[in-house]
Parts: structure tokens; C-alpha cells; sequence
């Protein structure tokens, strides 16, 4: 086998999943895994979870992983530059790749993979929060990385109007009985249940969006107004962002989240993007955060990411 060869791996606290392709975006191998997530420096489940999937990567191509030009590595934990050059020397002694490793924030690897224009800015909501943006090819930047400023979260916004309609703070919809049967809990029960059983209630709301945008489908009123205060949250990050960058750029809103509401709520969004951030056009993520990864490190090792990612989404879009 010739040609150059890359390797492009996302992580989270969910997953970890990569991809080892050549310099023209043939894909040769593809590996999953569960998360593996850091908080300060890299740990065992780290490097078993990350060598497992990149062993497994040479294995199903049959490539010796010392040919493999280049590795990004998109990590979350990723977060502080005092720890970064820690981790990125632990991870790269400890895995054999030398001067070979792209290590950054998981955000910047699902920015790449946005699009192939050079100024675009994300925001990603799923388990957590993503927002980066980039005004050049290299000059990726996390935004808002760790929440601190708390985007608007419909999950916890479900739950909080839910206990007011029970309590009497706000007037009920069909909202109220919806959460309720998601959590399957009686109206009188909640507030106590989500108090005393934290970690089952934290995964009931997890997983609630889906009620509410089925809410807001039926017309109920509370769903809509949450999800006219996500959207414009979600607005008002790009808008901050768009401070950063000069002239036109590509905005997307992804995450499983933001998914869940589909074109439906994808429209809502982009009607506000429109009149707030008439600079930005509004555009579906187009790759997975692997091959986001993929392309840094193309971009890395000096080949043309533009030619790179539409190879990549050719593949990515066929049947």
C-alpha cells in the first residue's frame, strides 16, 4: 500500500470513534469504542480505549501504524493551555507518535468538520455544550468549551416548567403530562423524585428533548416558547462569535440536541439567524467529528483540506 495515511479520532464521554484514511480521502478503516473522556492528565482507560481503536484501525487496514503520516486527536478535556503540552507529551510517548499528534479540544474536530469554507463557527448541543469558530484553516478557537455561561437547555428547562405548572407557578399544558409519563412519576411525586433519585432523574431529562419538540409539534404553547428561547440563545452565541471573525461565514447547529428537533426546529434557527447574524449563512454539519479530525490532521501535514473533505463527503452522503 503507498499514499500518505491519516488518522482522525473523536472522543467523549460517550464514544470514541476514528477513522484511518489516505491523502485523496479514501477510507480504509473505521473503529468505535465507548468514551474515554479526560480530566487533566490522560489515564489508563484513556490509552486502553484510544489504543484499542487505533490498533484496531492497522489491523482492519492491514497498515503498520508507524507508516500513518499523521494523527489529530480530538479529546474532550482538552481544556487548559497550562495542561495541554502534559497531555499532548503523556499521550504521544506513551501511544508512539512522536511529533506525529495533533492533539486538541473535541469541538475544534467537529468545527472542521462543519464545512470546508475557511470562516465558520459551531455550536454543538448534546450530553454537554460546544461552541468554536475558526476565521482561517489553523485558526480554530473554542468558544465556550465549558458552560459556565449556561446556554439555554430545553431539558432543564422541561423539567423547571414542568414542577411550576404542578405547583401552580405556571398555566399546565400537555407539556406537564408528557414529562410526567417520560419520567413515570405521578404530578405529586416529582419534585420529591427528582430531589431524592438524582442520578435516574438526570437521565430521564437527558433524554426529554424529544418530548418536548413532540410537544411543540402538537401546538402546545410551553414547548414552543422553549424552543423559540433555545434558538435564540443558540443565535446569540453565533452573533458573540461573529465578533471574531470579518466578512461572510458558515454557521451550524448540531449535537443530539438540536437533532432531535429536525428541519422543523433547524428552520426556526435559521429564521433567526437571518435577522440577527445576516453575515452568517446557516449550514448543516456535513461530517462526523472523525473525519473533522481527519482533515487537521491533513491540514497538519500541508495537504489541501478542501479537496480532503469533499472526498470525504462524497463518502459520507452515498447510499
Amino acid at each position: 500500500m503507498s499514499g500518505r495515511l491519516l488518522i482522525g479520532l473523536d472522543s467523549g464521554g460517550a464514544k470514541t470513534a476514528a477513522a484511518l484514511c489516505d491523502g485523496e480521502g479514501r477510507v480504509l478503516a473505521r473503529a468505535r469504542d465507548r468514551g474515554a473522556a479526560i480530566v487533566g492528565l490522560p489515564d489508563a482507560r484513556f490509552f486502553e480505549v484510544v489504543g484499542g481503536v487505533l490498533g484496531r484501525l492497522g489491523a482492519e487496514a492491514g497498515v503498520d501504524l508507524a507508516r500513518v503520516e499523521r494523527v489529530a486527536i480530538g479529546l474532550s478535556g482538552v481544556d487548559y493551555p497550562d495542561e495541554q503540552a502534559r497531555q499532548h507529551a503523556q499521550i504521544a510517548q506513551r501511544l508512539g507518535l512522536e511529533e506525529r499528534l495533533d492533539l486538541v479540544n473535541d469541538g475544534l474536530v467537529a468545527l472542521w468538520g462543519v464545512s470546508p469554507t475557511r470562516r465558520a463557527a459551531l455550536v454543538q448541543h448534546g450530553s454537554g455544550i460546544t461552541t468554536a469558530y475558526r476565521d482561517d484553516y489553523g485558526r480554530e478557537a473554542i468558544y465556550d468549551s465549558l458552560d459556565v455561561a449556561e446556554v439555554y437547555d430545553i431539558r432543564r428547562a422541561a423539567f423547571a416548567r414542568t414542577a411550576r405548572m404542578i405547583d401552580g407557578r405556571a398555566e399546565p399544558t400537555s407539556l406537564r403530562e408528557r414529562v410526567l409519563a417520560h419520567c413515570g412519576v405521578a404530578a405529586e411525586d416529582f419534585a420529591e423524585w427528582a430531589f431524592r433519585h438524582p442520578k435516574v432523574a438526570a437521565a430521564r431529562r437527558l433524554a426529554v428533548a424529544g418530548v418536548v419538540f413532540a410537544a411543540r409539534s402538537d401546538g402546545d404553547a410551553a414547548a414552543a416558547e422553549m424552543i423559540q428561547a433555545a434558538a435564540a440563545d443558540y443565535v446569540l452565541a453565533v452573533r458573540a462569535m461573529s465578533a471574531r471573525l470579518e466578512g461572510p461565514f458558515e454557521a451550524a447547529f448540531g449535537g443530539g440536541v438540536i437533532a432531535q428537533g429536525g428541519a422543523a426546529f433547524q428552520a426556526v434557527i435559521g429564521e433567526r439567524l437571518a435577522r440577527e447574524v445576516p453575515q452568517a449563512r446557516l449550514t448543516p454539519v456535513a461530517l462526523p467529528p472523525e473525519f473533522g479530525a481527519a482533515l487537521l490532521a491533513a491540514h497538519g501535514c500541508g495537504l489541501d483540506p478542501e479537496r480532503l473533505f469533499a472526498n470525504l463527503a462524497s463518502l459520507e452522503s452515498a447510499p
